[in-house]
């Protein structure tokens, strides 16, 4: 009996050892995922697929989802959000939050660019518990090495769930290689 008590108070010493990598420790600049992104707004809920890229400051973000909710796809360049959506493409400024569903809220695309990797912002602090900013609350309920896989974002009138199913990092320009 003594023996398996030991036992046990190794493993559980050796795992508490093995920490997961800080989202500072991870290349920040060029990154890869994909998963689905559950978007509940307005009495209405709907699940889309996500292929996030960002190279830099570049993303290139792909939605697409059953009934005829069809592919967005919106592309962050420089100082512009572009969104192509059936065909149709409109352009923004990235300092203005974007419209979803209507006027009922903003998503603030600068600081989103950080919550999906689990960071406050720019300063790369790491989100823990519950952060809020901005009428919003993060908080990321899931995390492996690459980052984090189950981030729940709240506004007191939408939720979204952000599900990552894969993670890619590369160190130089253009190594977050193909999904």
């Amino acid at each position: 009996m003594r023996n398996y008590l030991a036992a046990i108070v190794l493993l559980y010493f050796i795992a508490s050892c093995t920490t997961r990598h800080d989202p500072i420790d991870l290349d920040l600049a060029y990154w890869r995922f994909d998963g689905k992104l559950s978007i509940q707004e307005g009495g209405r809920s709907r699940v889309v697929n996500i292929d996030w890229q960002q190279r830099s400051d570049s993303s290139d973000i792909r939605l697409n989802g059953p009934l005829g909710i069809g592919e967005v796809h919106i592309r962050v360049i420089g100082n512009q959000l572009i969104i192509d959506a059936v065909g149709n493409s409109q352009v923004y400024s990235l300092d203005q939050g974007l419209v979803i569903e209507g006027d009922s809220f903003q998503l603030p695309w600068k600081q989103l660019t950080y919550w999906v990797q689990g960071l406050q912002g720019p300063d790369m602090v790491p989100i823990k518990g519950v952060y809020l900013q901005d009428d919003w609350s993060i908080s990321v309920l899931d995390s492996d090495d690459s980052g984090p896989v189950l981030l729940v974002l709240r506004h007191p009138e939408a939720r979204l769930r952000l599900k990552v199913h894969r993670w890619q990092r590369g160190s130089e320009k253009g190594n977050a290689k193909e999904i």
